[in-house]
């Protein structure tokens, strides 16, 4: 592995911080999924049910004629 001269200072803290570690707690790690949150405004709501409202509508017509 090479390491630059501008890389030193980076490796360094990197060392510092893993030494402090135990073992078992860097090995055993599982990486946890990260979860997706989805928020929606009121008025987001309100915009989703009047566009379903009105595709429904407009299909119920379509398929009746």
């Amino acid at each position: 592995m090479t390491v630059f001269f501008f890389q030193t200072n980076e490796v360094m803290q990197l060392y510092n911080r893993l030494s402090k570690l135990k073992p078992s707690t860097i090995l055993e790690k599982d990486p946890e999924e990260p979860q997706d949150v989805v928020n929606i405004s009121a008025e987001g709501k309100k915009r989703q049910v009047l566009d379903q409202t009105r595709t429904e509508v407009l299909d119920h017509i379509r398929n009746t004629r």
